[in-house]
């Protein structure tokens, strides 16, 4: 299986953009709450700054009586006292004379407190304790709240870089659009305007390919023209002379080998007739796309094959014909028509039936032939457009490019062909064209 480069980008920024918040979050967890313990022992060490200006006995403490656990809950101790100054609410917490000025850490009954030391007016020592329980408390609430627009940027940030991989990878998808529509003779260069700068160099060999292989089609095509071209003077020749033979007295030997000549050559004669009719359904277009009524077409085609129906007792109906306009080339549309309806006859046995049909489906023009035939396997259903492919065990001479006229022209008038069993029991082929419609 390919990888895809641009899942790979997408898992690989994801990745990143994750560790990237898992990071910043984390530091900007740290320092928020660094800030915010600082901003704490700040306001520790202005409390006791206030206490100090007069006696610390006379202050009443800094105490929030409804929330007893909040950050503003200060206690003042006396320096070698037992219990605080605070109003009735008993700490389970002593400073002894060992304990320095300004602001240290204690830990009493398994508890810690932060306690800032100073002196009064009266030269006493006393200390202002803030419980670390509490005071962590607040610094996590605080530094949570840091975490929330990272929390919130990062589905943002992945959304934004699917979104954006999906726009910068869309010309792509366009331009495999654009080079499937390529098809046929119809090797069109494509347009490296609208794609991004690193690509217009693929795009460029990409083009002097397809005129490359325009090239080699176009001589091929030269090719097969002028062989069958060639080859039409020396084979009608020899059928001008298989004629004149026909008023001479021959054996019975001789007169029956002369039916097989004249098979054989009227056979050569329909092979010219294909290969030129192919090489110009190959072609490249020789003039610009003109409006078609597709179903004079249609009827000019049943008219000029009726002969051809009726020696072989199959009958040809018509059970829709419908005013239909498309645009393309005269030569392929009669092409494609004629192609299509004369295979059908040409693979229906003896008393069979083949029905056409020509409407709009839509904006779409549908052009439909049934014929009551072997039918093909699903296995050969796609190779029978191929150039000299024909179908075991179908009982008819043929040279196999018939349906492979009929895709050139549908390919050059930016048409679907598609071929099926038939929708009803019985058996045979389905013949289905389908183009925009005018």
């Amino acid at each position: 299986m390919n990888p895809s480069i641009q899942r790979r980008l997408s898992l690989w920024l994801s990745i990143v953009i994750l560790a990237a918040g898992l990071v910043a979050g984390g530091l900007s967890y740290y320092l928020a709450y660094r800030d915010a313990t600082r901003s704490q022992d700040a306001q520790l060490v202005q409390v006791a700054s206030a206490l100090s200006r007069g006696s610390y006995k006379d202050a009443a403490p800094n105490k929030d009586s409804r929330n007893p656990g909040s950050i503003d809950e200060f206690f003042v101790v006396p320096i070698g006292g037992t219990s605080p100054m605070n109003g009735g609410s008993p700490v389970d917490v002593a400073l002894g004379a060992q304990v320095k000025e300004g602001l240290s850490t204690i830990v009493q009954h398994g508890r810690a407190w932060r306690v800032m030391t100073t002196r009064d007016s009266n030269g006493e020592r006393f200390g202002v304790v803030q419980s670390m329980e509490s005071r962590a408390e607040d610094a996590r609430d605080g530094a949570s709240l840091t975490l929330v627009p990272i929390a919130l940027l990062i589905p943002l940030l992945l959304v934004s870089v699917h979104l954006a991989l999906k726009t910068l990878f869309a010309p792509l998808a366009r331009l495999s659009c654009e080079v499937d529509r390529v098809a046929g003779a119809s090797l069109t260069r494509i347009a490296d305007d609208q794609v991004p700068r690193e690509l217009v160099p693929f795009i460029e060999a990409v083009n002097r390919l397809l005129l490359r292989l325009g090239q080699a089609l176009a001589q091929q095509g030269r090719l097969i023209a002028d062989a069958a071209h060639e080859m039409r003077s020396p084979v009608a020749a020899l059928m001008v002379q298989a004629e004149n033979l026909q008023h001479c007295v021959l054996s019975a030997e001789a007169e029956q080998r002369l039916v097989l000549l004249r098979r054989g050559l009227s056979r050569m004669a329909a092979l010219q007739d294909q290969l030129l009719s192919l090489a110009r359904a190959q072609a490249a277009p020789t003039s610009s796309p003109q409006v078609i009524e597709l179903d004079v077409v249609v009827r000019h085609a049943i008219e000029d094959l009726l002969p051809t129906a009726r020696a072989k007792a199959v009958d040809v109906g018509c059970s829709r014909l419908e005013p239909v306009r498309i645009l393309g080339e005269m030569r392929h549309a009669g092409s494609l028509i004629r192609n299509a309806i004369d295979n059908a006859i040409r693979y229906t046995p003896s008393g069979g039936s083949v029905d056409v049909a020509l409407f709009k489906d839509g904006l779409t023009a549908t052009f439909v032939v049934e014929d009551t035939g072997p039918g093909i396997d699903q296995a050969n259903m796609k190779n029978v457009f191929e150039p000299f492919v024909r179908v075991p065990g179908s009982g008819e001479a043929g040279s196999g490019l018939g349906l492979a006229i009929v895709r050139a022209a549908a390919e050059a008038m930016q048409g679907i062909v598609e071929l099926s069993a038939r929708a009803d029991t019985a058996p045979g082929l389905r013949f289905h064209y389908r183009q925009a419609a005018v």
